[in-house]
């Protein structure tokens, strides 16, 4: 079986968008829950804000370069 790059590309941007929806999860999921009772309040708002903003810029990574690629 042949490497088929138009395959192998539209996994990965599959895989990009579900990788920066888990983050964004992630991040909503440490901020509102109270899963890890043991980390100190301001370090889970840290860290959920640091989930947040890395999804969204992924996510904002992607749509960019989606469409430089159709111009």
């Amino acid at each position: 079986m042949a490497f088929d790059k138009v395959w192998f590309s539209r996994f990965m941007k599959y895989f990009g968008y579900l990788m920066a929806a888990i983050y964004v999860g992630l991040g909503i999921t440490l901020l509102t829950s109270d899963i890890f009772h043991g980390i100190p309040p301001a370090l889970k708002f840290s860290f959920s804000l640091f989930f947040i903003a890395y999804g969204l810029f992924r996510l904002v990574k992607l749509i960019t370069k989606q469409t430089q690629s159709n111009d």
